[in-house]
């Protein structure tokens, strides 16, 4: 039987979409709409194919994949990757407690983000977690909270590399270079201040410098940006080096994220028409240019662990989302105009009002096979504008049909809100011919259950 792929776990069969061995038109009348669904396998493959890359291409050491919880915030999702041995990076205590919920060793949880408190501190120390320190009060609060335990805390610094010879713009807001986006930006330590850290730390009887962090994001996937940032990253670990004494070395060092998703169709990031590097090519580009600056510094690379935080190009096109038709509305009078109104909404989406270049591959999922018909606005339930795709081509579509949304995986969920006091959709996971929700819908009653009624009010 012939099949058509779209990619190597999204095929059409008998007209349909199929999800693995799962139809959709299936799951969404099972399962009801809106709906996201994710695809276990596709996931367990783009993470092996980052761990593999990485570590070809990094003999001196180990590869650590510290996974971003934020791209897809769900228990099962953690506890795949948890079970494919990758760790995680965490910002703030809600994602911590999901790392801990998701059974990651706490070897391989990290505690970043900036505005951290005593709290999460105090619990990172408590647990040996290491932490990611985003500012001079974060290190105070490390000495101080380290001193109450009577527990030496492990601390890494969240740098900002100048990238003094890069002039590239970034992909993320087009009008801004991407050094000016990266210093501007509120995470890391300010350089003025990380000078001033040093010293306290060298002299520390409670926090153990362990390693150096930076994460620029998804800026660009050109060559020359990862050049730089890891040219002038070594070049930063050189100073802190001599700052620490000379001969101090990062046992970790983590390079962050940005690594975009292979169709590269995003919600957030309006430049995305140009070529996409692969796993294989992100990886030799980093560590070539960082194994080369380190050694002309005089710094070893041996025994460094290797740390990198794929959010997109692990979650992105692992995850679709199925909207059912309500109703076809036309205008022939004044304008030549049809509407797809469907069940889902932006605020589900992650997207705002007009989009006149729908951020989503939308296919006709029961009918996937047929021809274009004609130009549609595709348009969602709450009371905003809610474009959601304007004037996409279309088979001829008709109420109760089932609209499919591909590369739904990140940062799309974790966004969805409860405007028009809508309840949130739920998502289910996928494996061969298996399904089960692994986060299930909002009731009409949750979304009323942090409402509070004051006693003087009848």
């Amino acid at each position: 039987m012939e099949y058509k792929y779209l990619n190597k776990f999204l095929s059409v069969r008998h007209g349909h979409l199929f999800i693995e061995d799962c139809d959709t038109v299936e799951l969404a009348e099972k399962y009801g709409t809106p709906l996201f669904v994710v695809s276990e396998n596709h996931l367990v493959k783009n993470l092996r194919s980052y761990r593999k890359a990485f570590e070809s291409e990094w003999p001196e050491g180990k590869v650590r994949i510290m996974a971003a919880i934020k791209a897809n915030p769900v228990t099962a999702i953690r506890k795949i990757l948890t079970r494919e041995g990758a760790g995680c990076d965490t910002f703030g205590k809600g994602e911590l407690e999901l790392a801990l919920r998701g059974n990651v060793p706490l070897k391989d949880i990290a505690v970043n983000g900036s505005i951290k408190g005593r709290e999460i501190i105090s619990k990172a120390i408590n647990l040996g977690i290491p932490i990611v320190l985003d500012s001079p009060i974060e290190l105070l609060y490390c000495e101080q909270e380290a001193k109450f335990l009577k527990k030496k805390a492990t601390v890494i610094l969240r740098v900002k590399p100048w990238l003094k010879n890069l002039d590239l713009n970034s992909d993320f807001y087009p009008d801004r270079t991407i050094r000016e986006m990266t210093q501007t930006v509120k995470y890391g330590i300010p350089h003025s201040e990380l000078v001033d850290m040093i010293p306290q730390l060298k002299s520390s009887k409670w926090c153990d410098l362990i390693g150096v962090h930076t994460h620029a994001g998804r800026h660009s996937k050109k060559a020359a940006f990862w050049k730089a940032l890891m040219r002038d990253y070594a070049s930063l670990i050189g100073k802190i080096s001599m700052l620490m004494g000379g001969d101090w070395v990062p046992r970790i060092v983590s390079v962050g994220g940005g690594f975009a998703a292979s169709n590269d169709h995003e919600t957030r990031v309006p430049v995305t028409d140009y070529e996409t590097p692969t796993p294989k090519d992100y990886a030799k580009l980093i560590t070539k240019q960082f194994r080369k600056s380190m050694q002309k510094l005089g710094l070893s690379t041996e025994g460094i662990v290797l740390e990198i935080e794929p959010g997109r190009a692990l979650h992105n096109e692992t995850a679709i989302h199925l909207t059912k038709v309500h109703n076809i509305k036309l205008e022939r009078n004044y304008i030549a105009r049809s509407w797809i109104e469907t069940d889902t909404s932006e605020c589900f989406l992650g997207i705002g009002s007009l989009n006149t270049n729908p951020p989503f591959d939308i296919l006709l999922a029961n009918r996937a096979n047929s021809p274009e018909y004609a130009p549609y606005d595709v348009v969602g339930i709450t009371c905003n504008y809610e474009c959601i795709a304007e004037q996409v081509m279309m088979p001829e579509v008709a109420a109760k049909d089932i609209l499919a949304f591909l590369n739904t995986g990140s940062y799309i969920e974790t966004y969805a809100c409860n405007f028009n006091a809508l309840p949130r959709p739920g998502m289910l996971l996928v494996s061969g011919h298996k399904a089960s929700w692994i986060k299930r819908p909002e009731t009409q009653d949750e979304v009323f259950q942090r409402d509070i009624i004051p006693p003087w009010i009848n």
